[in-house]
């Protein structure tokens, strides 16, 4: 199922990747069903995607304009796929622009509601997006869909199935994310995506699909893994920054419970000034993405490991290392990379801005079950 939100400048990548799926088509074990929002003519259509098939012949309904960023629109897409489409196993892919966690706010200082606070401690003196990136983003309505929304409507279709969607996959920049996973986890079993910006290429359905199709009967995990692997050999020689991994979110919880331990120990070490400057040191040595926004979640704890003093955060630094290794009974299945901006990341980011705390962060699961969140507002607002 390919949530396709195409009301905005991939309009023509679109196209393209229906063409690829077309390569490939349905078969009497798998189905493939497109939801394509235009931006050319602001009408939405549905598509079974059969070989040699493609836009102009695929297509079997036609809609007035539909808001992407809306819950109620992806939630019937996905429920009219499985009624018309029943299946063993079901793979959603959502299509668009992504920033992660992120959401909109009006930015008036770092406290909640528009609070003023001290004025935080910078990092690198660089702005924080403002644009509402989310996922699924519509242009002609200016609305995504945000976290709170994106969990209730894959929840719900959970709950309906009687279980959790096998597998979630990102075509979108930037997913990847320890708090994305974290917010999904009760409601997907695996998911797929990248940590940094991806080219306007995105995946290759054609290969994709082809493992798929090929390979139908295979565990949720075996095919993300494949997917990850598709991806990145499709980039193969093109210069570009590209990162491409799997999430086992079942086992994302011990990630979690590891981090909460370390922020702990960063909090209760932040009495010693060189706690301050291992902390600030270790984020500038690791990689970053959104405009500084998001770090590399093992190469800081690596980093951090390394050039702290403190012996309490260089044991727990080490723990969640180990847990962020990737491996078949692990929370990261597999990961990969290509290029030189994007050689030290392991496949999963984390929200640590440079200066100004987005509110909206306090909302997330992951905020009110770790303590990472308080070690961003202690240290940048110190």
């Amino acid at each position: 199922m390919v949530y396709m939100a195409g009301d905005n400048n991939l309009d023509s990548a679109a196209l393209r990747d229906i063409a690829e799926m077309a390569q490939v088509g349905s078969s009497k074990k798998v189905h493939i069903v497109v939801q394509l929002d235009r931006d050319k003519d602001l009408l939405t259509r549905r598509f079974y995607i059969t070989r040699d098939g493609g836009y102009e012949k695929d297509c079997i309904v036609i809609f007035d304009e539909t808001n992407t960023g809306d819950p109620n629109i992806l939630e019937n897409f996905i429920l009219w796929a499985i009624h018309r489409y029943p299946a063993r196993r079901y793979f959603l892919i959502l299509w668009n622009h992504g920033g992660g966690w992120w959401e909109e706010t009006s930015r008036q200082g770092s406290g909640v509601s528009g609070q003023r606070v001290k004025k935080p401690r910078a990092i690198f003196k660089k702005k924080s997006p403002t644009t509402k990136r989310n996922i699924a983003y519509d242009d002609t309505s200016g609305d995504a869909l945000d976290n709170q929304e994106l969990k209730n409507v894959l929840s719900g279709v959970s709950q309906k199935i009687g279980r959790k969607i096998d597998i979630l996959g990102m075509d979108a920049c930037l997913m990847n994310m320890i708090e994305v996973a974290y917010q999904l986890k009760n409601c997907v079993q695996v998911m797929v995506g990248s940590e940094e910006e991806e080219p306007f290429d995105g995946w290759p359905y054609h290969k994709i699909l082809h493992v798929l199709k090929n390979r139908p009967r295979s565990w949720p995990t075996t095919i993300a893994k494949m997917i990850v692997k598709e991806y990145i050999k499709s980039y193969r020689g093109k210069n570009q920054n590209v990162t491409q991994s799997a999430f086992n979110l079942k086992r994302i919880g011990s990630i979690v419970q590891r981090l909460d331990v370390l922020s702990r120990e960063i909090i209760s070490s932040f009495q010693h000034r060189d706690a301050y400057r291992a902390v600030g040191s270790s984020w500038r040595k690791s990689p970053r993405f959104f405009w500084n926004n998001y770090v590399d979640l093992c190469s800081f704890a690596e980093n951090l490991r390394q050039r702290s003093a403190q012996q309490g955060i260089k044991k727990e630094a080490a723990r969640l290392i180990r847990e962020l290794k990737r491996g078949r009974r692990k929370a990261i299945l597999h990961q990969a990379h290509l290029g030189k901006k994007v050689k030290d990341t392991h496949g999963m980011s984390v929200y640590f801005p440079s200066a100004w705390i987005n509110p909206k962060y306090r909302e997330l699961d992951f905020y009110k079950d770790c303590r990472w969140g308080k070690f961003l507002d202690r240290y940048l607002l110190s």
